[in-house]
């Protein structure tokens, strides 16, 4: 399966709003979590992830959810 990055972010909590947003919606996602934990909320990000073919509808979903601007 091709994933397309629909977002990052250094915040959990938005992740995970994003993440049950997208489940209502009907679509699939996954996290791939590249902070440092040594410096957390400092160094790397957080980055969610849905299957390529989706990618389109999860953007639009997230707009409407004022997740993503």
């Amino acid at each position: 399966m091709d994933e397309s990055m629909v977002m990052f972010t250094v915040s959990q909590l938005k992740i995970m709003t994003a993440q049950h947003v997208l489940k209502e919606a009907g679509i699939q996602s996954f996290v791939v979590d590249k902070m440092d934990s040594a410096h957390a909320g400092i160094f790397g990000e957080i980055e969610l992830y849905v299957a390529k073919e989706h990618q389109i509808e999860a953007k639009l979903v997230l707009i409407e959810n004022e997740i993503l601007t």
